[in-house]
């Protein structure tokens, strides 16, 4: 991996950092489904489905508190994974808005947060953890009327947390956050001395190994935990520092097509206020940027792509989850104070911030994912 970091002493370029307060219009706006788990007043989880509009179609309760949710190709059906080191997947008809099933992990197994569909959606993969042998699996399930196991693959590495399908349809990629853990010590981590954080490739037709990009060693500390995949190949990525923090390690990197490797920071004045921890990452529809949430340090942020340089960097108390908007540019962000922000970057590096949607008795987790409504689903 490429070890430059791209130091920034301030925001970059002309003009670059503008923030202009207006409505979007109505071109820029839009009123896709946007999902994700939150905490309701009374402690309980739900997974909420909630357009910009500020209309809420459905809660669907969580057994416990849930992480990321992956949406079929076809955007009928969603799948919602457990917090590690939780055991369920909640099954969701998008079109209704209602419970489909309740799937556990296999004896032996918890999930890690993620999961992803194969491009034909007849598949799903999800992150696990096969504790007793202390490494990192792939779950592969079949889908139809129930989700059935059909295999599981070695995520050649510790502690896989996130994995997404890449563009070309026929390759994984898994994040392996390199933390090694037992459900007998619930979420303690216990390999920190050690620990090799990883972006590892495979096949998605039979799980094969491809290649790998590790961190740097003094780097090693540096869990990569969450990413997102661009129309050209490009993969962001964010991670979970589990040093001290006053080190403030870069939190972002990126793999560009070429398949060259680069660690990006925010100003240097502000790299130890984040706290050492990215929570959400996302690249806009154009591949020309990508967005990253500092839940810890009450941030949000905009990168240009392909060369790292930052575009926005801005306050965003208790930050959370972030989804690419439909238009080029255009980020959605929501926090745990259940708030939705909506930010549009254009060329120039000027960037739009829209009005802010709040939704009471929802407070948002780390995760949000889009999609385009079905036109089925109720509002209420």
């Amino acid at each position: 991996m490429i070890t430059r970091r791209i130091l920034i002493t301030g925001l970059i370029g002309s003009g670059a950092t503008a923030l202009i307060s207006s409505p979007l219009t109505a071109g820029q706006a839009d009123d896709r489904l946007l999902i994700s788990c939150a905490r309701k007043p009374d402690g309980s989880f739900v997974l909420a489905g909630f357009t910009e509009n500020g209309s809420v179609p459905f809660e669907l309760p969580l057994p416990g508190r849930g992480h990321a949710t992956s949406v079929s190709p076809n955007g009928r059906t969603a799948v919602h994974m457990a917090r590690r080191p939780g055991r369920f997947m909640l099954i969701a008809d998008l079109e209704t808005g209602t419970l489909r099933d309740l799937v556990n992990a296999p004896e032996g197994r918890h999930f890690y947060g993620h999961a992803e569909f194969s491009p034909d959606g007849r598949l799903l993969f999800t992150t696990e953890n096969d504790y007793d042998n202390a490494k990192g699996a792939i779950g592969v399930w079949s889908v139809g009327e129930r989700y059935e196991r059909v295999s599981e693959w070695d995520s050649h590495d510790i502690g896989p947390h996130d994995i997404s399908v890449m563009p070309d349809g026929v390759t994984l990629v898994v994040a392996n956050g390199g933390i090694l853990t037992h459900p007998d010590s619930g979420r303690t981590k216990l390999n920190i001395a050690d620990m090799k954080p990883s972006l590892v490739f495979i096949d998605a037709r039979d799980g094969s190994f491809i290649r790998k990009i590790e961190l740097p060693a003094e780097l090693h500390k540096n869990s990569i935990r969450h990413l997102d995949t661009g129309p050209d190949g490009t993969v962001l990525f964010g991670m979970q520092y589990q040093g001290d923090v006053s080190d403030a390690p870069p939190l972002v990197g990126m793999v560009g097509r070429d398949g060259k490797s680069v660690l990006f920071d925010p100003p240097e004045t502000q790299s130890a206020g984040l706290k050492g921890y990215c929570a959400d990452v996302a690249i806009d529809p154009t591949g020309k940027f990508g967005a990253s949430t500092f839940p810890r340090g009450g941030r949000i942020a905009i990168w240009s792509i392909p060369n790292g340089t930052l575009v926005s960097f801005n306050d965003a108390r208790d930050s959370a989850g972030v989804a690419a908007g439909a238009h080029p540019g255009g980020f959605r962000f929501s926090t745990g104070f259940g708030k939705l922000l909506s930010r549009i970057a254009d060329p120039t590096g000027l960037v739009t911030t829209g009005d802010s949607r709040r939704f009471p008795g929802l407070a948002f987790d780390n995760h949000m994912s889009a999609l385009e409504r079905p036109h089925e689903l109720p509002s209420r």
